[in-house]
């Protein structure tokens, strides 16, 4: 099963509504919101931390918005958090980097959601592939993501 198709299913197991949108491959998120005719705000940006006792954790925050480094090894009870490498992403979320999802990673990682995606009316995340997102309301993305 790939990570969209698991994406899909936890969709559907929870009744929650959802819309495709394909559109070109895109590895932004300036270029997902032109591509999608929406702010950048509006789109999910997934990011895969290293801390520094190398554990994996998932920044989910809007795509407009910048990590502040010192606030995310806070959030994540470390004392320092970079990217992760290419290869982990791939081996642990089950995608390359670019379309992290924010949820139904092939390994069980600790997510935290920033909350101004909250103040959205729908938000639009890739589902593991660069040609297509979803979009879901916050509510649901907080749902399904078991956020801290």
């Amino acid at each position: 099963m790939t990570l969209e198709e698991k994406i899909v299913q936890m969709l559907e197991k929870h009744g929650i509504d959802y819309d495709v949108r394909e559109h070109e491959p895109v590895y932004t998120n300036p270029a997902m919101a032109e591509a999608l005719g929406v702010s950048e705000s509006q789109t999910v940006k997934s990011l895969v931390l290293t801390t520094k006792e190398k554990k994996m954790v998932v920044f989910v925050m809007p795509g407009n918005k910048k990590v502040d480094w010192k606030a995310a090894a806070k959030t994540a009870g470390t004392k320092k958090v970079a990217f992760a490498k290419p290869e982990a992403v791939s081996e642990f979320v089950g995608c390359e980097v670019g379309c992290v999802p924010p949820f139904g990673h092939l390994t069980d990682l600790p997510i935290y959601l920033d909350g101004e995606l909250m103040h959205q009316s729908s938000v639009y995340f890739n589902p593991g592939v660069h040609d297509k997102s979803f979009k879901v309301t916050p509510k649901e993305l907080k749902k399904l993501c078991h956020a801290k």
